[in-house]
């Protein structure tokens, strides 16, 4: 006895449904053969499970393992093998084992037990007879459920079938053999407006445009006659009469006969197509037209029928008659040093990659144009059908490269240089990825910041070297630039662990990484070098200015102490005419008034002379405030009067009443004057007699005021005039060349402009404006 599952077997459907078949047999075989047991056994996958036992009355579904029944396994599988009836004859106990073929188990035999000897042989024939009967029977319940199954699905076909047919966004339609239609969906109903009955059989026909009825009528016969799929292109009404253009497509479904059972179709609406086609043409035409424009033509090789067309550009490139351009001709003008290259790259389109090759191409003329070809295979059903591309005239572009890569070599070698000289400038860069606290700093960042590149470089110990004061500012343009990616620059101080200060210039790129990862990369500069060298260069020309001023004072020396000398002697004079009128018998207080009122003035005078000589002398920073150009103008002459009476000049002045005051600084403005004075009296030396300076200021409409001084000395000298303005250009031989560029910058520092012209008469003019200010009552500033 071999060991068999308890598992339920599979595949006893039939047997279950059949449970009255089975009593039936049971019963008749017991009493057949006379027996007290009946067991239908079968063989599943070599195990023996008994699917029913019978036993008087009793009928059971056991699905049990036949060893459980103590049945002889053994003759029960050869009876199942050889298919053949088996007996085991004892006067005390027999058994006879009956092959039978189930639906399910078509290895399975019926065993049963008799207590005491074997009956008959009719009876083991009758036995056999039976079992074949009941196998019969139950094959023939089988079939006829399988085919009830297959009504069914059939019936469930058709059903599904008629729902995708409305479900297909299109309309779709199913013809009969002969070409009628026997239905159509939905949207074919819908779109045409058609009744169902209307359109059934050669109905259909009014859907379609008037003009397009003859040859769709064509074309469907061709394809009845045929039996084979195929289409046509026609319009299609819409129920509301507007006719589109559709392809109609027709696949025939075909019997085992060979004839054509019925006919299924789609039709696809390609109106926009067919436009799109119209469009195409003017496309093409527009494109033709734009190669001419652009210089580039384009070619194509059939390789199906072997035919090479190009554009009508494409011929005026190489220089070759359209009927004698093929393949072979294009490739024959390529540049003998070219032609494994262009043969190379053409192999490789071949294969599928892209052509794109630039060579040189020689014109039947002799000339060498350089040529870019570009190119690709077009497939039709995964195999290559035509080979299309583009060429370029692209001579002056390459003749352009040669000239940009000469210049990139320079720009190179520029870099290069460049490249040591940050290393000489102490500029450093760095390196910032946000979402991993990732920071890159080169060695010169770490020695700006005073750090150790052998220590762990955070984000605190970068903020803890930013100036206290600057912290803020930094650290809110630097969220500004991260939160919208953009770059920016600042500039800031360090706070040295020594406690010196530090001033740096940072620049940075805010990018995103190929996986949008932000990255920071930027430069720090170190300026503190040039910082503290721009505040020596200005304490120097602070110098200088002052120098020039005092030279220019020197210079009207005598004039200042003659202007001293007259209020002085004035004085005393009306100190002694006081005196004397106190020292009479009967002192005359009133005259005494009057003289003492004049020592009072003529002290005042003496006052403001010192006053403009002590101001122009100190080395005080400028003021800036509202000043009157007049006042300016009557001061500075004031100082020069006895200095021109000296020289001998005759001094005009032409003060306009109608001047509005300017924002500027007083004593750069009367350095500026004083300079433009002393130059148009040293420019008459030489001169005996006639010597004049005129000085005017005027109003220039409403947005300016032109001081202007005029001389009528030797003039400009034209190669001179050009460089006057220039630091430490002069045409006198004592003179430092500062004068003149000192006025300027002062000028232009009060956004004026300063120019000098030869004067018509003859000498020279030299003239500075000045913009008004824009608001009289403005406070002072410093």
């Amino acid at each position: 006895m071999s060991d068999v599952s308890h598992a339920e077997t599979p595949g006893t459907s039939h047997i279950e449904c059949a449970e009255h078949d089975i009593e039936q047999f049971l019963h008749l075989a017991l009493h057949t053969v006379r027996a007290d047991r009946a067991f239908i056994v079968a063989s599943v996958d070599e195990r023996l499970t008994v699917a029913a036992t019978a036993a008087g009355e009793d009928v059971s579904s056991a699905f049990l393992p036949a060893n459980l029944h103590e049945l002889d396994e053994i003759v029960v599988r050869d009876v199942i093998s050889s298919g053949k009836l088996r007996e085991i004859s004892s006067t005390t106990r027999s058994a006879v084992c009956v092959p039978i073929s189930l639906p399910d188990h078509p290895r399975a035999a019926v065993y049963l037990e008799i207590d005491g000897a074997l009956t008959t042989h009719r009876g083991l024939e009758k036995l056999e007879w039976l079992a074949s009967t009941f196998a019969a029977s139950l094959a023939k319940r089988a079939t006829d459920e399988e085919l009830r199954s297959f009504r069914e699905d059939a019936a469930s076909v058709v059903r599904e079938l008629r729902l995708n047919l409305d479900m297909i966004p299109a309309l779709t339609w199913i013809g009969g053999p002969g070409g009628e239609l026997e239905d159509a969906s939905k949207q074919w109903y819908e779109y045409t407006g058609i009744k169902r009955e209307d359109a059934l059989g050669m109905g259909f026909l009014a859907s379609f445009h008037p003009d397009d009825v003859q040859k769709v009528i064509t074309a469907w016969t061709e394809l009845l006659v045929a039996g084979k799929p195929g289409g046509v292109e026609a319009r299609i009404l819409r129920h509301d009469g507007e006719a589109r253009y559709f392809m109609l497509r027709a696949v025939p479904f075909v019997g085992d006969d060979g004839k054509v059972r019925k006919w299924y179709g789609i039709n696809t609406d390609i109106d926009d197509l067919k436009r799109a086609e119209f469009e195409l043409a003017k496309s093409q035409a527009v494109m033709a037209e734009a190669q001419r424009i652009i210089e580039t033509g384009s070619w194509s090789w059939d390789m199906i029928s072997d035919i090479f067309t190009c554009s009508a550009e494409c011929t005026n490139i190489v220089g070759l008659p359209s009927n004698a351009i093929t393949f072979e001709t294009l490739m024959e003008r390529v540049h003998p040093e070219d032609r494994e290259l262009v043969a190379e790259a053409h192999g490789r389109a071949l294969q599928g990659e892209e052509l794109n090759v630039q060579h040189r191409f020689v014109l039947p003329n002799g000339t060498v144009k350089f040529i870019h070809a570009r190119g690709r295979l077009i497939y039709e059903r995964s195999h290559p059908r035509a080979y299309i591309g583009t060429i370029v005239d692209v001579t002056e572009a390459r003749h352009s490269e040669e000239r940009i890569r000469s210049s990139l070599a320079e720009a190179q070698r520029a870099q290069a240089s460049l490249a040591e000289a940050q290393k000489l400038t102490h500029v450093g860069s760095f390196q910032i990825r946000p979402s991993s606290g990732e920071i890159i700093w080169s060695a010169e960042t770490y020695n700006i910041y005073g750090l150790d590149p052998a220590q762990p470089l955070t984000g605190e110990a970068i903020i803890a070297r930013i100036h206290p004061d600057d912290r803020e500012r930094i650290n809110e343009i630097h969220a500004t630039g991260m939160r919208d990616r953009k770059a920016w620059e600042a500039e800031h101080r360090l706070l040295m662990p020594d406690g010196s200060i530090r001033h740096v210039h940072c620049v940075t790129r805010v990018e995103p990484h190929p996986d949008e990862e932000l990255e920071v990369f930027g430069a720090i500069i170190d300026l503190t070098d040039r910082i503290s060298g721009e505040e020596a260069l200005r304490k120097a020309q602070a110098d200088v200015v002052r120098m020039n001023r005092l030279a220019a004072m020197g210079a009207v020396t005598v004039s200042i102490a003659h202007e001293m000398n007259q209020p002085l002697m004035a004085i005393v004079t009306n100190a002694a005419t006081c005196l004397s009128w106190l020292d009479r018998p009967e002192p005359d207080l009133e005259e005494a008034k009057i003289a003492a009122e004049r020592i009072v003035k003529d002290g005042q005078r003496a006052g403001d002379v010192l006053l403009n000589v002590r101001n122009m002398a100190r080395n005080s920073r400028p003021s800036i405030a509202m000043v009157d150009i007049n006042e300016i103008v009557a001061d500075v002459l004031t100082m020069m009067r006895s200095e021109l009476r000296s020289r001998q000049i005759n001094a005009s002045v032409s003060l306009s009443q109608d001047i509005k005051s300017v924002r500027g600084d007083k004593v750069q403005l009367q350095q500026v004057l004083l300079n433009l004075i002393l130059n148009a009296a040293e420019a008459m030396t030489g001169r005996d007699h006639g010597r004049t300076i005129g000085v005017v200021c005027e109003d220039r409409g409403a947005h300016s005021v032109v001081v202007r001084v005029e001389d009528n000395g030797h003039g400009l000298d034209p190669i001179a005039s050009e460089r006057i303005f220039e630091a430490f250009f002069s045409t006198k031989p004592e003179g430092t060349g500062m004068g003149l560029a000192i006025c300027r910058s002062i000028i232009e520092g009060h956004s004026g402009t300063l120019s000098a012209r030869p004067r018509a008469s003859g000498g020279s003019v030299f003239e500075f404006a000045i913009p008004y200010a824009r608001g009289g009552n403005e406070p002072e500033a410093t």
